[in-house]
């Protein structure tokens, strides 16, 4: 029988196994060596869930329908009926028996009998039959699955109704970002001839890329509203129009490549031969939905992770006005021309000071976004270290 511990996440009071068993040789918690997996490291993607969840759904007036569709414990879908507002029902499933039980208890525990359905199904067959078999239209569907989510997200896109969010979480970076060619291309039909240090940027292009191509095929055109990589993983928050011809504007228009260029500098260009991709080259933010989102923060105190979403979410608002961009990495930069890597600082002032403009990204500390062109960006590492003068890089 199953050994359970009880936590509290958010305001969900929640039944686990118990994690002494998955404790590594060198402390840390191994969640895939759990009964039912369940990854505490994950709070700040389920804080991150609701926030955005709740900015988005809020402005539409109407009341929440939600799939969770690889639910593990149930944390997630036990969190999106107590946290958002207007949750009218939930679907919270796992294929896994042993995770169907512990769904049922949490469910049980939070008193949302009445909200939440339990399902113990494979989630493809789950999501591809839902409105057949309730007749609902669902306004909220999220993917979380251990690993990539190329199986799911064709079912996933089917199951969302007109205007409604879709959230995904890939955690195959490794696959995403460029260090695993041969998988990238098996699995998200992408070219990726060499690993690069913005593997982030790369990971969340590759699978909007991807998702774009597959919910085109379906007639459905990919609106991304917000798109992070933090930690070991690419959250993403996405919508869909409808109709074949806005799926073949969105193909044509926000496809590309990246071409890697002289001084370390990568650029976002249209589709050629010898593809670095193809990469999804549109914009990752919804600008509305980000300053909705930050200003919820003001008003939810229940989020553990509310200063390190303020945080990101603040940088993430800077990026907004460039984030066509593809983002720089000064260590890059720097290695490629053979130079000391002056602060972020020095090369802010030289870039703004030429009349370009720049702001720091979430991706990376050491990363940042401008519209300087490529024969600027490649000679920025020892003009900015000649700008912040000896000592002063």
């Amino acid at each position: 029988m199953m050994r359970l511990a009880v936590i509290r996440e958010g305001r969900a009071l929640l039944y686990i196994p118990d994690t002494r068993r998955a404790v590594t040789e060198h402390g840390g918690l191994e969640p895939a060596w759990l009964e039912v997996f369940y990854n505490p490291v994950m709070a700040f993607n389920r804080d991150l869930s609701v926030l955005m969840a709740e900015a988005f759904l809020s402005s539409t007036g109407l009341s929440v329908f939600f799939v969770d569709a690889l639910a593990g414990t149930g944390v997630r879908g036990v969190r999106y009926a107590l946290e958002l507002s207007r949750v009218q029902e939930g679907i919270v499933n796992d294929i896994d028996p042993s995770a169907f039980r512990l769904i049922t208890m949490n469910v049980k525990i939070n008193a949302l009998n009445g909200v939440l359905r339990p399902a113990n199904r494979d989630a493809n067959a789950l999501l591809s039959s839902l409105r057949r078999e309730l007749g609902i239209t669902f306004n909220l569907v999220d993917v979380d699955p251990f690993g990539s989510p190329a199986p799911y997200l064709a079912s996933a896109i089917s199951a969302l109704g007109r205007g409604g969010l879709l959230g995904v979480t890939a955690t195959d970076l490794a696959v995403l970002g460029g260090s695993k060619p041969l998988a990238a291309k098996r699995r998200y039909w992408v070219n990726m001839p060499l690993p690069l240090r913005h593997y982030r940027e790369v990971a969340i292009r590759s699978l909007l890329g991807y998702m774009a191509r597959v919910a085109a095929s379906m007639d459905r055109a990919l609106k991304p509203l917000a798109s992070f990589s933090v930690d070991h993983y690419v959250r993403l928050f996405v919508s869909f129009d409808r109709g074949a011809r806005k799926s073949d504007e969105v193909l044509e228009r926000d496809l590309g490549c990246l071409d890697l260029m002289e001084g370390g500098v990568v650029r976002l260009t249209e589709l050629h031969d010898n593809c670095y991709g193809p990469l999804w080259r549109g914009p990752l933010y919804d600008q509305e939905l980000v300053d909705r989102a930050l200003k919820l923060l003001d008003k939810v105190q229940t989020l553990e992770s509310l200063e390190r979403l303020r945080r990101v979410l603040g940088v993430v608002r800077q990026e907004l006005s460039l984030q066509n961009y593809f983002h720089q990495r000064l260590d890059y930069l720097c290695s490629a021309q053979r130079r000391n890597m002056p602060s972020l600082e020095s090369v802010k002032k030289l870039l703004t000071d030429l009349g370009f403009s720049f702001s720091r990204t979430h991706l990376s500390d050491v990363g940042f976004r401008t519209d300087a062109p490529p024969e600027v960006l490649s000679r920025i590492c020892g003009e900015a270290l000649s700008v912040a003068g000896p000592g002063r890089g």
